[in-house]
């Protein structure tokens, strides 16, 4: 259910979509969102609904009491391509304004193997393959948005992850192999994770090279720091949530939610909206992994990722 601060009249106000968001560093960003842009339509896209409510909840407060300003959240499981479709066909026929912004937040890191009905493995579908298909569905949408609101073009936003880059962090990876995506013939959890986030880097690069010269739409990537204490780890382990919560959330490299949240808002925003194909990291522009720059490994991960969606007609 939609919440409103007002009901004064006003121009149309500007649609982001973001994927998750009810916790963590989405609900943070969303916080950002609602107390410094006025007049937004913000849609929150999660699976678990009575969490969605919560998170709503806890948001509202944050919109200023002359604010325009909505929240609302909506269904939304990424372990599923039937929702994801039904998600972007009921943001579609919602907003034929279009959409201003799509915030690729929600992710997971899961450390036994475990498929999603679509018979893909759980880490690659949710953190690449339905965000990869809901922006495909979403696209027209945007370029709809920017002839709403011309004054900036509409964009795109991958929450990424400096595990796509060999050499961060612990463990080895990525290593992306057509042979091992679904983890059936070396099954590690970190490795994996770091596969779907060179995946998702991989394909923002391709998406954004086939953008370069619209200029309705943006898309960049941003890594919101080593953070601990997202619910990014919910489907892991016992003693792996309580070695992040409470041993790595103390080092010193580690970042609060609140300052991921602020670094993806401030990706969204300002000079940072205007770029397209940028890698943003610890506040400034940053550099995706070479191997993420690779215009061969971006055309086979874009075409074997339309091929498991569906949309093998968006091949390159």
């Amino acid at each position: 259910m939609a919440t409103h601060a007002s009901e004064t009249s006003v121009p149309p106000k500007k649609v982001i979509v973001m994927t998750g968001g009810n916790v963590g560093i989405g609900f943070e960003c969303a916080k950002l969102i609602l107390a410094s842009i006025p007049n937004v339509h913000l849609i929150l896209g999660c699976r678990d609904p009575q969490r969605a409510k919560k998170g709503v909840n806890n948001l509202v407060p944050f919109i200023p009491a002359d604010s325009t300003s909505i929240v609302e959240h909506r269904p939304l499981e990424l372990a599923s391509f039937h929702s994801v479709r039904q998600f972007a066909e009921d943001i579609t026929k919602s907003f034929p304004q279009g959409i201003h912004t799509l915030i690729l937040n929600a992710g997971l890191m899961v450390f036994s193997r475990k498929m999603t009905g679509d018979n893909f493995e759980t880490n690659v579908q949710v953190n690449h393959l339905s965000q990869f298909l809901l922006t495909q569905l979403l696209l027209p949408s945007l370029r709809i948005g920017h002839k709403t609101w011309p004054e900036e073009p509409s964009c795109i936003l991958f929450v990424s992850s400096t595990l796509h880059k060999p050499g961060v962090g612990r463990g080895k990876g990525p290593e992306l192999t057509i042979e091992n995506i679904d983890g059936s013939v070396e099954f590690d959890g970190m490795l994996i994770y770091r596969n779907s986030k060179l995946c998702q880097a991989l394909c923002m690069h391709a998406l954004a090279a086939s953008l370069k010269d619209d200029p309705d739409v943006n898309v960049n990537a941003v890594c919101p720091g080593f953070i601990p204490t997202t619910d990014l780890k919910r489907d892991s382990g016992l003693a792996t949530r309580m070695l992040m919560d409470n041993v790595l959330s103390r080092i010193s490299a580690a970042s609060t939610v609140q300052e991921g949240g602020a670094c993806v808002f401030e990706a969204m925003s300002g000079e940072k909206r205007s770029k397209n194909g940028a890698y943003f990291s610890k506040g400034g522009e940053d550099e995706s992994s070479e191997e993420s720059k690779d215009p061969a490994k971006q055309k086979f991960w874009w075409n074997w990722s339309c091929e498991a969606v569906g949309l093998e007609n968006s091949k390159m």
